[in-house]
């Protein structure tokens, strides 16, 4: 080689040696010290060894300082390329807080732009790991940091890649909108925070003071429903990440990975019988029947601690990724109400969107209405459940347990026919009604009811249709088959079987989308 080239080469490895550790050692040493990861090690953490690639490793800080002082910016604070997770190809995009706290300047937010852009037209996933202070502040050409660029493709690659957001450190303003744009948020305990408006901000604006806990992941779990999964450590939740990718497509013209299992698929289920108490009254842990249920006992849920009345989660049977909604009655009455419908609603339109089969578990009574939740827009929010379902073209396999009462039950969760639920089973000990409340309804209502209404329609209101009256006539289209408790995981597996190639298309119109309650 000439002079020239080796000169060339050796500036290459000058700057590949400088970006190892970002904004210099004592930098790292602090994230460390916060029990925080570097940007380059958790990309190691979410890639198989040795499969990362990166782009833009020579780019550097172009934006002029306000004050006139030069910027020091390795890849100016932003590292991103491809690799490798679980053998399949996925785009990765890491804020480096090391480099002026990861906060976004003009060429950091064109890397993470048009990597999206890129990993779009390849058809491969889009990773997220976030640790930012921001906007840049102090540079002229960053007056709103270029986060619109991020909502824009974002919302437009919505359902065309899955989209994962890592957060592990801050997020605030109007940069906070872009892990709730992504399909899934995880959040890692004790480091990631979430706001529009955080403590300092909020204190500013309006002199109210929030506490330490506002914004952070069990607080976006519990609370406001943000958050999918929390990690206890960035590592942890990395590896949560990798799962999860392990249940979905590359995009949104493929199907998910298949995995091969030893779990025979006729598989009997008898314990089912014991642990699901024929007691209408008495409530069981939903979450002991799908492990019986699913393969290896192995399920990814979704926002476990949010609406806890509904259990969302991804699972296999027979090796075939399938979306499971299910009622718990193991918490208050299993009963659907605001929260759990908006986290029924997130998660269908993720699997209609991937072509992911939604299996249903339904054992609920109505939607109990109240001023609260009248006031807060019920309607709305069942009626929204009801526009996905009615529109998802995936295969949709429903089993009735015990209850399937009213609008919730029926309707919105699948229990009977006309929604567009492929395949319907239901167990011997199953019961429909149009509700369950004991109520005398003359007391509800006071004077002026008339006395043979209590009778003539109002107390018919809850009498039970146990399911073999359901069942004596298919043009009440209500179940497709009565089936015993044990057959529960094969009868799944046929259905899923049977529907694989199912082939719906919605009415032809001009744009992609209806219009439904929000």
């Amino acid at each position: 080689m000439g002079r020239v080239m080796d000169e060339a080469i050796q500036r290459l490895k000058d700057i590949r040696r400088k970006n190892l550790t970002g904004g210099g050692i004592e930098a790292v040493e602090r994230q460390h010290s916060r029990g925080k990861m570097t940007a380059r090690e958790r990309i190691e953490c979410l890639m198989d060894p040795g499969t990362f690639s990166e782009l833009g490793s020579c780019v550097q800080a172009t934006g002029r300082r306000i004050d006139g002082k030069k910027s020091d910016a390795p890849c100016d604070g932003a590292v991103v390329g491809t690799g490798m997770v679980d053998g399949r190809p996925v785009a990765v995009y890491a804020s480096d807080f090391t480099v002026y706290g990861g906060s976004i300047g003009t060429q950091h937010l064109m890397k993470c732009a048009r990597l999206l852009d890129m990993a779009a037209a390849w058809g491969i996933p889009m990773v997220w790991l976030l640790d930012s202070a921001g906007g840049r502040l102090g540079y002229q050409d960053v007056p709103v940091a270029g986060v619109d660029w991020y909502f824009a493709l974002e919302s437009r690659y919505s359902g065309v890649i899955p989209q994962i957001n890592v957060l592990m450190g801050p997020c605030i303003a109007g940069q906070a909108y872009a892990p709730a744009l992504c399909d899934f948020l995880l959040m890692s305990r004790g480091t990631g925070y979430l706001w529009l408006g955080g403590p300092r901000m909020t204190e500013a604006a309006t002199s109210e003071r929030i506490g330490d806990d506002v914004g952070g992941a069990d607080y976006h779990m519990m609370y406001s429903g943000t958050c999918d999964v929390v990690g206890d450590s960035d590592r942890e939740t990395i590896e949560s990440a990798r799962a999860l990718l392990g249940y979905l497509p590359s995009n949104w013209r493929e199907k998910p990975p298949r995995r091969e299992t030893s779990d025979d698929p006729r598989r009997p289920v008898e314990e089912l019988a014991r642990l699901v108490p024929d007691d209408y009254n008495l409530g069981y842990d939903m979450h002991e029947v799908i492990k019986l249920l699913v393969d290896d006992g192995h399920y990814y849920e979704i926002k476990k601690d949010y609406a806890k009345n509904l259990i969302t989660c991804f699972c296999r049977f027979n090796g075939e990724v399938a979306g499971l909604v299910a009622n718990n009655p193991k918490e208050p009455g299993s009963i659907l109400e605001i929260d759990s419908c908006d986290k029924y609603y997130r998660f269908l339109q993720v699997l209609d969107a991937y072509n992911i089969p939604l299996v249903t578990l339904v054992d609920t009574p109505p939607f109990v209405p109240g001023e609260d939740q009248e006031a807060r827009g019920l309607l709305r929010h069942g009626g929204k459940i009801l526009d996905v379902y009615a529109t998802a073209t995936i295969p949709k396999v429903s089993v009735v347990i015990r209850e399937a009462y009213g609008d919730a039950g029926s309707i919105i969760m699948g229990g009977v026919k006309g929604m567009g639920v492929d395949l319907c089973y239901a167990w011997p000990i199953a019961r429909f009604a149009v509700e369950c409340s004991e109520t005398d309804y003359r007391k509800v209502y006071g004077r002026g009811i008339e006395e043979d209404a209590y009778t003539g329609y109002l107390n018919r209101a809850r009498e039970r249709l146990d399911v073999f009256e359901a069942a004596k006539s298919w043009t009440a289209q209500v179940v497709d088959e009565v089936i015993e408790p044990g057959e529960t995981r094969k009868k799944i597996i046929e259905a899923l079987r049977i529907t694989a190639n199912k082939n719906e298309k919605l009415p032809p119109r001009a744009k992609m989308h209806g219009s439904s309650p929000t």
